[in-house]
């Protein structure tokens, strides 16, 4: 786990890139504390240099991709390109998992981010073939994988990645990113220089990138009720891109061209079918093996490995196949006894601490119970958005950052998280709707009946789900005009927003966007839209961020392990949400692990924080970042005038609106924007 940076300068305007280069991985030094690594090359020769954090043992080493020269001592005359590096030693801690890593012939040079998870497996598959490898890291496998099966190696990977390979023979630069974007990738091109790194920030420590604010994404962030964050490949920052999950690139550097596309396409279900005792025994007993296989390669690290613990079933069951994975005799390296992270308040509407302690009870884990408060929040605002490059959407992700911090304060770092099951099995109150609609246009009344019957909580809490959908619904055939006095009526927020602003939103048709996972014909197609490049990636967004921002590799069992993930994504919906129940097949399939109090469990919150009373008690302190500047987006006077109006907050939506807002304040102003 690392991070990358890149400068390709197309048409030799750009000097200084030696200078250039060193401020981008300074500006991610987070992402890899443990090292940093520079290539340079122009039309005659390849440099390797190294930095200030570069280890002496690297540096003095016999290895081929060993840098010898300082950074700042590099004079090279029409540099084609800069590649650099900061690295997270995980998977062979030795100077031999530096990068840049070229091949033993030196043609072909890496920097990468992430981890590949069945590099065991590949790597014995591939000496079987005659390559030979000259260390243990995963990284190697990607350039032996490439001299092997070139551009198509990706199709080959389990896990999670963003990289940059540079190709002599061809001369070339290929790059791509991980099929649900767990990784991150983005780039600036301006037919001059193309750029990129695994963070916006280090983009516009260029002097040459020419951005600013989105208007369309700042109206979706402050606007809307469902935020997306980062659905296009254009985002927040104005001119920089990203490149989009399962997308490969390639730059001829003799033609100065860039080319993206999709490899990889993942294809859901969709098709009806009553339910079937026999099909689901053997659906679940396989989805059980699959996720087990699937945290077994996870726990794959030279590094201790600890894991969050929410008390939902997500976060429970990764737990739970941890603790017996150990007690069993399997290599785990927990660094003493398995440790686990838990948010705890003391409102007991929101506390989750009873329901995770079912599993530190069962699993016998370290327990490391974390208490954020408002105050805390107001301290870490600045980190928090610096962290996460574009404002946040909602203080659960302020836990997570807490939770990472604790982690590295423990000495762990490595930590499994239960991203992806939500999305994957169907956990949320939409995907209950979507499902009651698929019986109803089937005509299947009496199952209908009987799924409503099941859970009252449930019915309550789609009857709110049902009439915010019908808001929107109808909203969306008004009139421009009308849709603004909706979104003024109905989020009363909105009313301190700038009337651009929210015609932006109206006029870009983000309205519609809300309503599209809602919209679907079956729970496999809401599913798989939750899945790809919507909701799973922003949550996926957040985690890298909060986990590297503190040094921290973060996995996703649920979410990057493709095996699992098409097996269940061909499974019919129908034994996703059953009797009621969602998440149905998992909760089966983890029958034998799960105490039965989480299996059980129908009354999962979710990442909940007490953000109404934490905007009440920051309110005072926070009007500072209230300023002209946010005038084209606030009206500042307004919210100056009537602060106790901003901040008159009568439920968890109102919350969520002003976090959002001062958030928003509080990024412009890191940013300079």
């Amino acid at each position: 786990m690392c991070g990358i940076t890149g400068i390709i300068n197309l048409n030799g305007s750009i000097s200084g890139i030696p200078s250039h280069i060193s401020s981008m991985t300074d500006a991610i030094h987070h992402r890899g504390p443990d090292g940093e690594g520079f290539l340079f090359m122009n039309d005659s020769e390849i440099i390797s240099a190294f930095g200030k954090d570069t280890p002496e043992n690297v540096i003095n080493s016999s290895l081929n991709y060993s840098p010898k020269i300082f950074i700042e001592n590099v004079s090279l005359e029409n540099t084609q390109f800069a590649l650099g590096h900061r690295r997270l030693s995980i998977i062979d801690v030795s100077p031999a998992g530096h990068q840049p890593m070229c091949d033993s012939e030196k043609q072909i040079w890496i920097v990468f981010n992430g981890e590949i998870y069945n590099h065991i497996e590949l790597r014995e598959e591939l000496s079987q073939k005659g390559l030979s490898f000259r260390t243990n890291t995963d990284t190697e496998v990607i350039l032996q994988s490439y001299l092997h099966w070139g551009e198509g190696c990706v199709n080959h990977f389990n896990g999670m990645w963003a990289f940059v390979i540079y190709d002599s023979r061809k001369n070339i630069l290929f790059g791509s990113r991980d099929r649900v974007g767990v990784k991150p990738f983005y780039y600036y091109h301006d037919g001059t220089v193309f750029a990129f790194a695994s963070e916006q920030k280090a983009l516009l420590k260029l002097p040459f990138v020419k951005s600013g604010i989105n208007l369309q994404a700042a109206s979706e962030f402050l606007v809307g009720d469902i935020q997306y964050i980062e659905r296009g490949e254009e985002n927040m920052f104005k001119n920089i891109y990203e490149i989009l999950p399962a997308h490969n690139f390639r730059i001829d550097l003799k033609a100065k061209s860039f080319q993206k596309w999709r490899y990889y396409l993942l294809k859901a279900n969709t098709s009806f079918f009553d339910y079937d005792e026999k099909k689901f025994a053997a659906y679940r007993d396989e989805t059980e093996k699959l996720l087990i296989d699937s945290v077994k390669l996870r726990l794959r690290s030279d590094v201790p490995v600890g894991s969050c613990l929410s008390g939902g079933i997500d976060s429970s069951a990764i737990v739970s196949i941890m603790g017996n994975l150990s007690d069993n005799g399997y290599k785990v390296n927990l660094g003493g006894r398995l440790k686990v992270f838990t948010l705890t308040f003391d409102d007991p509407e929101i506390d989750e601490s009873k329901w995770a302690k079912y599993v530190v009870d069962q699993t016998h884990a370290e327990w490391n119970l974390v208490s954020p408060t408002g105050n805390d929040l107001l301290r870490d605002f600045r980190d928090l958005n610096y962290a996460q490059d574009i404002p946040v959407c909602s203080t659960g992700t302020y836990g997570q950052f807490q939770l990472m911090r604790r982690a590295k304060e423990t000495g762990i770092k490595v930590i499994l998280d239960g991203q992806g099951g939500d999305e994957l099995f169907g956990g949320y109150y939409s995907h209950s709707l979507v499902s009651w609609k698929e019986l109803l246009r089937k005509w299947k009344l009496g199952k209908l009946a009987e799924e409503i019957s099941f859970d009252e909580k449930s019915f309550l809490n789609l009857r709110q789900i049902v009439k915010d959908f019908s808001k929107r619904q109808i909203a969306l055939l008004m009139p421009n005009l009308l849709q603004e006095i909706i979104y003024k009526t109905y989020f009363k927020q909105n009313n301190f927003l700038n009337h651009n602003i929210i015609n932006e939103y109206v006029r870009s048709g983000c309205i519609k966007a809300e309503l599209e996972v809602t919209n679907s014909s079956s729970l496999n197609e809401a599913l798989l839209k939750d899945f790809t490049n919507s909701r799973l990636k922003m949550y996926l967004k957040y985690e890298d961020r909060s986990s590297m921002w503190h040094s921290i590799e973060s996995r996703t069992p649920f979410a990057d392990d493709h095996n699992l993930v098409e097996y269940v994504f061909g499974i019919s919906g129908v034994y996703k949400i059953h009797n009621g129940v969602n998440k149905y097949i998992l909760r089966e399939a983890m029958r034998n692990f799960l105490p039965k109090q989480i299996k059980e469990r129908k009354d999962k919150l979710g990442f909940v924080t007490p953000i109404d009373k934490w905007m009440k008690q920051i309110q005072n302190q926070c009007m500072d970042y209230f300023d002209d500047s946010l005038n084209d987006f606030m009206d500042v006077k307004k919210i100056k005038n009537n602060p106790n109006e901003f901040f008159s907050i009568s439920n968890h939506g109102d919350g969520v609106r002003v976090f959002r807002m001062i958030s928003f304040a509080v990024w412009k102003k890191i940013f300079n924007l």
